[in-house]
């Protein structure tokens, strides 16, 4: 499995990264930074850090397959409003891409696809 992460929050990256097993994973700090034809199976992104022209990139890679998961704090509302606007959305919570890091690593780790 190859993960990329759009994150710069060193902290919350070493756990997801400690999640990750032996998954290949990269961290950036925006889509800019991923490789242009590098073909992620999942990119999780910090929509709190977000920017103007996030979107494309980031419909572009789930055009190309890549499983797009965005997370932020659960009470930034005008993240989640604007991640439904994008049609990215739902943006998850901190606490559930947390919680939920083992299902999704260890889905792909054993080849399913873990359900969207």
């Amino acid at each position: 499995m190859r993960a990329a992460v759009i994150l710069p929050d060193l902290l919350l990256f070493s756990r997801i990264e400690g999640a990750a097993g032996s998954a290949s994973i990269l961290r950036v700090d925006t889509p800019a930074e991923l490789p242009a034809t590098a073909s992620f199976d999942l990119l999780l992104v910090d929509w709190s850090a977000r920017e103007p022209g996030w979107e494309v990139v980031l419909h572009e890679r789930r055009a190309q397959g890549s499983r797009v998961i965005l997370f932020g704090p659960h009470t930034d509302v005008d993240a989640h409003r604007a991640a439904a606007a994008v049609r990215l959305g739902p943006m998850w919570a901190r606490s559930k891409l947390l919680s939920s890091l083992p299902t999704l690593f260890g889905d792909a780790l054993r080849g399913a696809t873990p359900a969207r």
